[in-house]
């Protein structure tokens, strides 16, 4: 599930480092390959906990959130959740989520949990790229 490289060794030297967090393990892998495939160094995690178990592990440039985490052990360790928790842990960390449709008050809370972009699935690998290049140009593959 998880790539090895991702704590700071030679392989993942002057690459992004991003944690990918997806509920759905055919689109999680699939994801995870494309932009490793582009040159990125990915983690990914199935949910809330294992992210922030992940964060805990290692640096992180950049995350990636499927706002449809469905609760975990009785806990509702939703999307949001995890947005703001990730948020707390490192305010300046670049947040990407994703959701199913960006109705408008899913784009509001967007914003006030300050993401760097909102994306509606399907999600488009190559667009993927560019906005992570954009966002992280000094450490991103061209």
């Amino acid at each position: 599930m998880a790539t090895s490289g991702f704590n700071g060794d030679a392989e993942t030297e002057g690459r992004v480092r991003l944690l990918l967090v997806d509920p759905y393990g055919g689109s999680r892998e699939g994801l995870g390959a494309a932009l490793r495939g582009g040159g990125l160094s990915v983690e990914t995690a199935e949910g809330a906990s294992e992210a922030i178990a992940k964060l805990r592990a290692g640096e992180v440039d950049l995350a990636i959130v499927d706002l449809d985490l469905p609760a975990a052990h009785g806990v509702a360790e939703d999307g949001w959740a995890l947005v703001r928790i990730l948020r707390a842990a490192n305010p300046a960390l670049p947040l990407i989520l994703i959701a199913a449709e960006c109705q408008p008050d899913t784009q509001a809370e967007a914003r006030r949990c300050g993401a760097a972009r909102l994306l509606e699935k399907p999600i488009n690998p190559h667009e993927l790229r560019s906005i992570i290049r954009a966002l992280r140009p000094e450490t991103a593959p061209a």
